[in-house]
């Protein structure tokens, strides 16, 4: 459908890419990768027509329809929702206002064959158009995407632009186009509508180009991976963790086919320097310098490596309870989010909210950052503890004229000019880059500038709304290194399923006017959600066989559980060991209401501790 041959793409600062010959085909869902800054954007203009080429041709079968969603937010309308995403078809609405006014003047006028045949040529284009149903399209897209029956019907102005790039993306489903291009549809989306797009483009039958830094998004939505890396463009066949194998593979070869190589020349080179004035061998020699001299070079094997090196500060160790909510009621008019709700974090926990939109969750965050008050009941902090917020609006916060370093210098007073170049160093500024203006950075650059403010100074307590929006592959690598050897606790919120898994040790889900808390991250939440749909007369032990024997993925999840009891185990004996140091103290021996708590809870760790070998050996005695 779209072809692209021997494009190439500078900018004044250097070149893109070169020599890119694409063709995407009917069939093919494509997940463009590649680092922030390697062009991932301009290739998808490119191919839409948007950007021109320095150099090289782009095809276009005719007739070809596209749909795009671009980064930008999308202005408002004083349309509804349902309405706004009707109007892609804007002829269905003109045909259903003729058969309307067409039917009236049957009805009045019966005998008039001219007006029947009118309505029937009418209503037969209407069908073709899938008229009909069209509406009811709609309504599916839009319930995917997250929006409730009551909120379609509601003007479009009144949705903030996230909300509003839902719409987009529903008008461009709906219209089914041959070919979708889509950069990074998943950052203004929930945990759930993720799901349902991912769902949705498993089974796209059309072309597909998409940006997304969502590996599990990426695994179940493409067959396809093309790589912007170090200026050039490979394509992939497959999902994203199936190029991931594929790379390494390619690069291991590339490796031991140049290390072949230049041994070869390095022993030619021998011979020939050797045997170089000997006449018995001129003819060798002779044969062995053209053999050289017609010899194909293979590239050096490079990696572009150039990432964070981000280091945490780590606090002091706060008490053992960090925040809670206690009884907490809240409401926004009449709309109630939580009832009497109780929520606690503990020193070490890092739990990760999940639940349908419009839940509570981002509200459960606001909460605990003191930026949202409580209708009724309390929200409470540990003595001394201190948290960081980072909102999902971070990056609109940004003043737009403050260069990097004045951005991060309001926040951190007292720093010499030494230690804030080191410190940006760490989130990849160096060098002039840290006078660059905050309105023309990148939105991966601004959300590594927001995360850099937030965590100038150690905290006890990270308040996580989206952390990895518009982070790439490997930024998000590093950030997520950066939180699972982070001392202090987290509260997050994340559509991004491979950061829930490998930072979080908690889940909880939001939903209800309540909570309900899941000992282990998302994979495990969602091993314990099927478990829990099955019959409840179901003994554990026959859930655990059952998912033990069937499919590699649920038996990494079970993997997945005794890796995370191993953690806990390591952690209760820690904090048994707290407990028994304070009811030992001898300053404490008259504190009859501390030493009553910290037998109480150690009694609770220890049961913990027992329910947890249970399981153990239940997970343990069935060999996979």
């Amino acid at each position: 459908m779209i072809r692209l041959e021997s494009i190439s793409k500078s900018f004044p600062d250097g070149d893109l890419f070169n020599n890119v010959n694409v063709s995407i085909k009917s069939g093919m869902r494509a997940g463009l990768v590649g680092p922030n800054g390697s062009g991932k954007t301009t290739l998808l203009r490119i191919m839409l027509g948007l950007e021109s080429p320095d150099s090289g041709n782009i095809q276009l079968d005719k007739g070809v329809s596209i749909g795009y969603l671009a980064q930008d937010i999308v202005a408002g309308s004083d349309k509804s929702i349902l309405e706004e995403v009707l109007s892609a078809y804007p002829e269905i609405r003109d045909l259903e206002g003729s058969i309307i006014s067409l039917s009236h003047e049957i009805s009045l006028n019966p005998d008039n064959n001219s007006l029947v045949e009118k309505l029937g040529e009418v209503q037969t284009r209407f069908e073709a158009l899938g008229g009909w149903n069209i509406e009811d399209r709609a309504k599916k897209i839009l319930g995917g995407l997250g929006f409730e029956d009551d909120k379609i019907i509601e003007s479009m102005d009144v949705f903030s632009g996230g909300w509003r790039m839902r719409v987009t993306l529903a008008t461009i489903l709906l219209q089914e186009p041959d070919i979708i291009f889509l950069d990074e549809p998943t950052n203004h989306l929930d945990l759930e509508a993720t799901l349902w797009l991912e769902s949705f483009l498993s089974e796209w039958q059309g072309g597909l180009v998409m940006i997304s830094h969502d590996r599990a998004f990426l695994d179940r939505s493409v067959n396809t991976i093309l790589e912007i890396d170090l200026k050039r463009i490979t394509l992939y066949h497959g999902n994203y963790s199936r190029y991931k194998e594929d790379k390494a593979l390619r690069l291991e070869q590339h490796r031991n086919a140049y290390k072949n190589q230049q041994k070869q020349i390095q022993d030619t080179e021998r011979f020939i320097e050797r045997f170089r004035y000997k006449n018995t061998k001129s003819t060798q020699v002779q044969s062995r310098v053209k053999m050289l001299d017609k010899m194909e070079k293979i590239e050096e094997p490079t990696e572009d490596n150039h990432v964070m090196n981000l280091r945490l500060p780590q606090p002091d160790r706060p008490p053992l309870n960090v925040a809670s909510c206690r009884n907490v009621t809240k409401h926004y008019g009449d709309i109630e989010v939580f009832n009497e709700m109780n929520f606690n974090v503990e020193r070490g926990q890092k739990i990760g909210l999940v639940g349908q939109n419009g839940a509570g969750k981002s509200t459960l965050l606001k909460m605990l950052a003191r930026v949202e008050s409580v209708t009724a009941g309390a929200v409470r902090i540990g003595s001394n503890v201190d948290s960081a917020y980072y909102a999902q609006h971070q990056l609109e916060i940004l003043e737009p004229n403050d260069t990097v370093f004045e951005s991060i210098q309001k926040v951190s007073p007292g720093w010499s000019e030494t230690e804030m170049r080191t410190y940006l160093g760490s989130f990849m500024f160096s060098g002039d880059e840290i006078e660059k203006y905050v309105k023309v950075l990148s939105g991966g650059e601004k959300a590594r500038v927001a995360l850099a403010r937030m965590l100038v100074q150690p905290s006890h307590l990270l308040l996580l709304d989206e952390p990895t929006n518009h982070l790439d592959m490997m930024t998000r690598n590093v950030v997520e290194q950066a939180l699972t050897h982070f001392s202090g606790s987290i509260v997050c919120i994340s559509h991004d399923r491979h950061f829930l898994n490998n930072v979080t040790n908690l889940t909880c889900e939001v939903g209800g006017g309540t909570i309900h808390l899941f000992e282990g991250n998302y994979e495990y939440y969602e091993w314990k959600k099927q478990g829990n749909n099955q019959s409840k007369l179901e003994k554990p032990k026959i859930k655990i066989e059952s998912k033990r024997k069937s499919d590699y993925k649920e038996q990494k999840r079970v993997k997945n559980r005794l890796a995370w009891i191993e953690k806990r185990f390591n952690t209760i004996d820690l904090e048994i060991e707290d407990q028994r140091s304070i009811s030992q103290n001898p300053e404490n021996g008259n504190n009859f209401e501390l030493l009553q708590k910290t037998m109480s809870i150690m009694t609770i760790l220890e049961n913990e501790y027992l329910e947890l070998m249970e399981e153990q050996e239940e997970l343990l005695s069935n060999p996979e």
